[in-house]
């Protein structure tokens, strides 16, 4: 149900085109004793060769943290988040990282039907993870829809029992199905950090 706020991160349904959800990942470095958690469903960015979790929401993003792999006191481990300050070797995040990833997303307070089929930018809330079950806490931040730039664009909601924008109890807190404004690949300029404007950058 939909009717309460509980932000799962990002989670990737399909592609574009409702191709296929073949979730197209790469491997990017972790540097070691890294000072965040990085949870499955977290944007996350490249910072001078390492992956990191987004801090603000007008970074260019890399794609999706999916988990991690790395060697800690010689023993290999794989997780669902990658724990802060943690001393590694060889530490790699998953990274759902295709510009044409459709992600579902909850929204932090109500959306309605004017708010979707790519009729609206959104901003994100970069909510804290569980250390208990590896997700995210990130979601749709719902007041800062605008036909300006933004994190995310909305291109429908996630058409299940209990998650039907006609209903305005179960439209609260809306489950959607968007992509990545803010992806690196929709940049002309390889960025590294947040530049100071952000749509000098954006492709035509």
């Amino acid at each position: 149900m939909t009717t309460s706020a509980a932000l799962f991160g990002f989670s990737p349904s399909r592609k574009r085109g409702n191709n296929p959800n073949a979730i197209g990942t790469n491997e990017y470095p972790i540097a070691s004793g890294y000072g965040a958690n990085i949870f499955t469903g977290d944007l996350v960015r490249i910072n001078a060769g390492n992956l990191e979790v987004i801090t603000t929401t007008t970074e260019v993003v890399q794609g999706v943290f999916m988990g991690c792999r790395y060697v800690e006191n010689g023993e290999q481990k794989f997780k669902a988040y990658f724990p802060s300050g943690t001393s590694t070797t060889d530490a790699y995040g998953i990274v759902a990282d295709d510009p044409n990833q459709v992600f579902e997303v909850q929204a932090d307070a109500s959306v309605t039907a004017g708010d979707l089929y790519g009729s609206q930018n959104f901003g994100v809330v970069l909510g804290a993870g569980s250390t208990f079950t590896g997700k995210s806490g990130h979601g749709i931040d719902a007041s800062t829809r605008t036909t300006g730039i933004a994190m995310v664009r909305t291109l429908d909601y996630v058409n299940e029992p209990g998650n039907q924008v006609d209903v305005s109890a179960e439209r609260a807190f809306l489950k959607l199905n968007t992509r990545l404004v803010q992806h690196t690949d929709n940049f002309l300029t390889p960025i590294v950090s947040a530049p100071a404007t952000i749509t000098a950058y954006l492709l035509g």
